[in-house]
C-alpha cells in the first residue's frame, strides 16, 4: 500500500523508508522488518549510543515540525545516514529515510574523511585547502588516497559518494 506511494520501482538496497506516529513507534518501513516490527519504537535496535539522540530528532519533527539529519549505528554496528523530517498526517508524524553507509569508510584517515565531507558539500579542492590550512597538493593526495581505500575510479564518482555518505562539517 505505502510502497507504491513511498518508493514506486526504487531500489532500497541499502536505503530505508521509515514512517512513524507521535510517539516514534513504527507505521511502516521499506526495509524487512525482521527486527523492528510495526508498533516497536524507531530507536529500539539502534546502539545504545545512538538512542537519544534519534529519540529527540523523532520528538523535535513530530511536536516542533524540525527536520533533522543524523548518523546512526545499528546495535549490529552498520552506520547510517538518517534525515528525519514532519509529516502532516495525525496517524503518521515523522518520516525517517536512511542510507547504509559503506564500512570502508572507517579506512579512511580522520583528515581524508574531513576533506571528503568538505567535497561533498560542493567546494573546490582549493577552497577545501584554504578552509584546512594545508596545500592544494596535499589535498590532492588526501583525496587520491580516499578514490583508492574506497574503490571509486574518478574525482567525480568521488564527489557523488561524499555527497551520499559524508556529513556536512558543521561550518560547511
Amino acid at each position: 500500500m505505502w510502497s507504491d506511494v513511498v518508493a514506486p520501482g526504487m531500489s532500497t538496497e541499502g536505503r530505508f523508508v521509515l514512517l512513524c506516529d507521535w510517539q516514534g513507534r513504527a507505521v511502516w518501513g521499506s526495509m524487512p522488518f525482521d527486527r523492528l516490527k510495526p508498533g516497536e519504537f524507531a530507536w529500539e535496535h539502534l546502539a545504545p549510543s545512538c538512542r537519544e539522540k534519534a529519540k529527540e530528532a523523532i520528538a523535535r519533527a513530530a511536536s516542533l515540525r524540525e527536520s533533522r539529519t543524523l548518523e546512526l549505528r545499528s546495535e549490529s554496528g552498520k552506520r547510517f545516514r538518517v534525515w528525519v523530517w514532519p509529516l502532516s498526517r495525525p496517524d503518521i508524524a515523522v518520516c525517517v529515510l536512511g542510507v547504509r553507509i559503506p564500512a570502508n569508510l572507517d579506512q579512511l584517515t580522520e583528515r581524508e574523511q574531513e576533506c571528503l565531507e568538505w567535497l561533498g558539500t560542493g567546494h573546490s579542492t582549493q577552497t577545501i585547502a584554504e578552509k584546512l590550512g594545508i596545500g592544494l597538493t596535499t589535498i590532492h593526495t588526501h583525496l587520491r588516497h580516499c578514490r583508492e581505500k574506497l574503490g571509486v575510479e574518478s574525482h567525480e564518482a568521488l564527489i557523488a559518494f561524499a555527497a551520499k555518505h559524508c556529513q556536512p562539517p558543521d561550518n560547511a
